[in-house]
């Protein structure tokens, strides 16, 4: 998503299917699915991390945040690099307002919890969530689950005046071994 303009359609489908959600459960899936968005384009992971993200990795026990999270991704265990993140006003509030419809059972439980059972979404499912919201908008460019992360990436470096030092940090931030 290379524009603030399609995120902000992006999340006008969510709100409406929010809206127009039948049932409760409905309501929650796509409740479930606008915070996913907006967690997926300002944290930067790999989607196969961002899909196994559990309620423990932004609030401590006293239902506060964290200040920020070491994750170790999936990708990179091998070679036994972490990633510290940390959590914007959006991300924040993203959580907050889902908390506030849907309290939390359990922190060790996952964010993105999947319809069939006491598991996370998988990464397929996670796609055509994306791929479907930017159908419904009229976006025919190719969006897959990864637009998530380019979009974090597209919006740092084009908002940075120093575009050099973007790239560092970017390079930082996708734990990738050169620019």
């Amino acid at each position: 998503f290379s524009t603030e303009e399609e995120i902000k359609a992006m999340i006008g489908v969510f709100n409406k299917r929010i809206d127009e959600a039948q049932t409760e459960n409905q309501q929650m899936i796509a409740t479930r699915n606008k915070m996913l968005f907006l967690i997926g384009i300002n944290l930067s992971l790999r989607i196969s991390d961002l899909v196994s993200l559990k309620w423990n990795f932004f609030l401590k026990d006293d239902m506060t945040f964290r200040d920020f999270y070491k994750i170790q991704p999936k990708k990179t265990r091998k070679t036994g690099k972490f990633v510290k993140l940390y959590f914007n006003q959006v991300v924040k509030k993203a959580i907050t307002d889902y908390i506030e419809e849907y309290p939390i059972q359990d922190l060790d439980g996952y964010l993105f919890e999947s319809r069939k059972g006491n598991n996370h979404i998988t990464e397929i499912s996670l796609g055509r969530i994306i791929k479907d919201t930017a159908n419904e908008i009229g976006i025919e460019k190719n969006i897959c689950s990864h637009s998530l992360r380019k979009t974090f990436g597209y919006f740092v470096y084009h908002n940075a005046e120093d575009k050099n030092n973007a790239l560092i940090i970017l390079q930082t931030i996708f734990n990738h071994s050169s620019p």
